[in-house]
């Protein structure tokens, strides 16, 4: 006897592969496969939790998202996606502590480097100025203390 199988979302959204990688990433070359800017509406109604859920995560959203539920947020370009929608306050606070690390990682490297690299390295990762600022500023506080440490520990020998 076969075994009965659960839809899947994906299957159960009614939508076909083509449409929800519309849903996605826009129209492939301006030729949209939904046949008005109505019938693009309601896929996205119906589409938007597996759209979600596949792709919307990470600091990312597909371009229905910035479509119709972004308001007043225009897509600021893939390399700065991430960093805009941290700054606009916009992420859940899983995506914004997972970034958070990510980032900080990054910023870590790039502490090894000289200064155009840092900027450099620091936009590549598209981290928010505003932590930049921050960590740079903690950086510069640490380093402040180790010459003193260090002189404190050498008298203590």
């Amino acid at each position: 006897m076969p075994r009965a199988t659960a839809r899947s979302d994906i299957d159960s959204c009614g939508l076909t592969y083509s449409e929800l990688q519309e849903l996605w990433l826009g129209p492939r070359s301006g030729d949209s496969v939904f046949s008005s800017p109505e019938e693009l509406r309601e896929a996205w109604e119906r589409g938007r939790a597996v759209v979600m859920r596949l792709w919307g995560s990470h600091g990312r959203r597909p371009m229905a998202w910035w479509e119709f539920d972004a308001g007043d947020l225009q897509h600021p370009g893939y390399d700065r996606e991430r960093s805009y929608l941290y700054e606009r306050g916009v992420l859940s606070e899983a995506e914004r502590a997972g970034l958070e690390v990510e980032w900080r990682q990054e910023f870590d490297v790039a502490q090894r480097r000289g200064a155009v690299e840092r900027r450099a390295h620091h936009a590549f990762h598209d981290i928010p100025r505003e932590l930049v600022r921050k960590w740079s500023a903690s950086a510069r506080r640490r380093r402040a203390r180790q010459p003193a440490a260090a002189l404190e520990e050498a008298a203590a020998k």
